[in-house]
């Protein structure tokens, strides 16, 4: 792990970027995109893609795709003792909420502290739509001094803080898949691909995979690679767990989304054998942008190149860097390797 992957780690969770509101991470991504490939390219919902050409006539197109949104909050209503009322954009629970400090983001680009307040009655009932958000102001018009509107966004604050092999942060769902193009992109840099490589972020997943349903009408793929971010499942401290930081590239053979291409995932499985990645067989009952990438139009194989997480939409989401490096020598392996034959045997392994 280089201090540049960090760097570019720790730049990118501490983005605010809520679903619909994604500019900020594709300026950054945009950043690191232009160097490293032949143009940058957007849907008309904001989805950013580098691409990268083979140069060949009529050449087959592999989608990368990430998503740069995050879960969070809207200002719904800010009240006369300067209380802000919200609701969730995404799925985030209660009891991820109250007390949590929050940086909510102004139309102007202002960023503010705040925290989640509510009384106790409130908390005994369990009732989170009736929490607020406390700026520190005593009315409704110091509130409004600040620049702050109905419709502004907010999200859970979470340093960037390495601990060990570990780093707590929050948005890795799914700014964990944002890094990793950047650094595909830039280790594919002086390959010769066989196919034109569109690689890049999608927006809009957290609210109903908006973003990936576009770009997938925007680039017509004839494969498909997910990157995202899952919630591990290894609390209990049982082997027998489903999902467990450290152990490598998640190998996810179902979720609610995807009944995933069976030849796809035998040479996810099989890279990681001939090169010693560390894998670990995965599934559970959410789902990706692969939903919609695998079934537009007469459709293509997608695969999930994933890693998990312990505390998935909290402000303390924790990944392992082992893992992290595993998906990527994973994911590169998978694309430096790939070619126009095995595209076409990937479409027939289903048939």
């Amino acid at each position: 792990m280089t201090e540049k992957t960090l760097e570019i780690m720790k730049e990118l969770t501490q983005i605010v970027g809520i679903s619909g509101d994604e500019k900020e991470v594709s300026k950054a991504l945009s950043a690191h995109y232009k160097g490293l490939c032949d143009e940058v390219i957007y849907d008309n919902l904001g989805s950013i893609f580098a691409v990268k050409k083979c140069g060949k006539e009529n050449a087959k197109r592999v989608m990368v795709c990430a998503h740069m949104d995050e879960v969070g909050f809207m200002i719904t209503e800010i009240h006369d003792n300067g209380l802000l009322s919200f609701i969730k954009i995404g799925d985030i629970a209660d009891g991820a909420m109250y007390g949590s400090r929050v940086t909510l983001k102004t139309r102007e680009g202002k960023e503010l502290t705040g925290a989640i307040v509510a009384d106790g009655d409130t908390l005994e009932k369990g009732e989170g739509k009736k929490m607020k958000i406390d700026l520190g102001c005593a009315s409704k018009k110091e509130v409004e001094d600040l620049g702050v509107f109905v419709g502004d966004s907010a999200v859970i604050s979470g340093d960037f803080v390495q601990v060990q092999n570990r780093v707590f942060a929050k948005a890795w769902d799914n700014r964990f898949g944002c890094t990793l193009t950047v650094e595909l992109l830039e280790a594919l840099k002086d390959v010769e691909l066989d196919y034109d490589l569109y690689i890049g972020a999608s927006v809009m997943e957290e609210v109903g995979i908006r973003g990936g349903t576009s770009a997938t009408g925007l680039i017509h793929p004839d494969m498909g690679i997910v990157l995202d971010c899952s919630a591990a499942n290894d609390y209990a401290g049982k082997e027998e767990e489903v999902g467990k930081l450290g152990k490598g590239v998640l190998v996810r053979y179902y979720d609610k989304g995807m009944m995933p291409n069976r030849g796809l995932l035998d040479e996810l499985v099989r890279v990681c054998k001939e090169n010693n990645i560390d894998y670990q067989y995965f599934y559970n009952m959410e789902q990706t942008d692969a939903a919609w990438i695998h079934k537009l139009f007469s459709g293509c194989p997608t695969l999930s190149v994933c890693i998990c997480a312990r505390g998935i939409h909290t402000a303390s989401t924790m990944i392992d860097l082992h893992d992290y490096d595993c998906a990527k020598e994973a994911a590169y392996k998978v694309l430096s390797e790939l070619n126009e034959e095995k595209i076409e045997a990937f479409k027939a392994s289903n048939r």
